[in-house]
C-alpha cells in the first residue's frame, strides 16, 4: 500500500456512506479516537465500557483508553459478538478471530472511487485526520499524548499531515526546533511526490539523533 493522504473528516464521513456498515463503523471509531485500525478491529466486546474503549496497542504494547460518541458506542454493541466488537463475516473456509484491516482497506478504496474522491485515503487516514484536529486545538504535545507517541518528531508528521498532503508551506514548530532545518526539503520533495512518510520519519529520526550526539 502506498502513502495515505490526509482527508478532512467531512470528506471521510462522506466516503463512509458508500462502505459496508461494519467497515464504516471501524473507520468512524478510528476517526473519533485516533486508534490504529488494527487496534479497533481486534478490540474485544469486554473492552467497551459505557462510551470508553480500552485496548492494548498491537504496535507498541501500550494501553489506551478512548471515548467514543454515544451513537458509536451503541452501534458497536449492535455489531459485536459475544467476544469481539468486529467479528469476521462467515465467508469461505478461512476464518479469522476478527475483521481484518485488509477488508476495511479494500472496501474504503471502492467507496472512495464511487464517491469520486481521488485522494489516496486508507484506514490510516482516519488517524491522521484525528491528529490534525487535536493539533489545531491543543498543539503538538496534545498530539503526542493522544497518539501515545514516544517522540515529538513522530507526532509532527501526523499533526502536519494536512499540510504535507496539500503541499502547503510548513512553519517550524517551536516545540521541535531540532527539525527546522529539514522542513524546506520535506516541502520540496512532497511537491514532486518524491518522499514518502516513512522516509520523512527516517530523516527526522536521524536529525533527532544527531542533536543528541555531544
Amino acid at each position: 500500500m502506498s502513502r495515505s493522504d490526509y482527508a478532512d473528516p467531512a470528506v471521510l464521513r462522506y466516503v463512509m456512506q458508500f462502505m459496508q456498515p461494519d467497515n464504516a463503523l471501524a473507520l468512524e471509531v478510528s476517526l473519533q479516537t485516533g486508534l490504529r485500525i488494527d487496534d479497533v478491529l481486534s478490540a474485544r466486546t469486554c473492552d467497551l465500557s459505557g462510551r470508553t474503549l480500552t485496548v492494548t496497542e498491537e504496535k507498541t504494547g501500550k494501553r489506551a483508553s478512548k471515548s467514543v460518541s454515544s451513537a458509536a458506542a451503541e452501534r458497536l454493541r449492535r455489531n459485536a459478538s459475544a467476544s469481539r466488537l468486529f467479528p469476521p463475516r462467515k465467508r469461505g473456509k478461512v476464518r479469522t478471530q476478527h475483521k481484518t484491516r485488509q477488508a476495511v482497506y479494500a472496501d474504503l478504496r471502492k467507496a472512495a472511487a464511487k464517491a469520486g474522491v481521488s485522494a489516496h485515503i486508507s484506514p490510516h487516514t482516519a488517524r491522521k485526520s484525528y491528529a490534525v484536529g487535536v493539533y489545531r486545538s491543543g498543539g503538538l504535545n496534545a498530539v503526542r499524548e493522544a497518539l501515545n507517541h514516544d517522540r515529538d518528531v513522530t507526532s509532527m508528521i501526523y499533526a502536519l499531515s494536512d499540510k504535507l498532503t496539500n503541499g502547503e508551506k510548513i512553519e517550524q514548530p517551536a516545540a521541535v526546533p531540532e527539525i527546522g532545518q529539514i522542513l524546506t526539503e520535506i516541502e520540496r520533495k512532497f511537491a514532486f511526490c518524491e518522499l514518502k512518510l516513512t522516509e520523512i520519519s527516517q530523516i527526522l529520526t536521524e536529525i533527532s539523533q544527531k542533536q543528541k550526539t555531544p
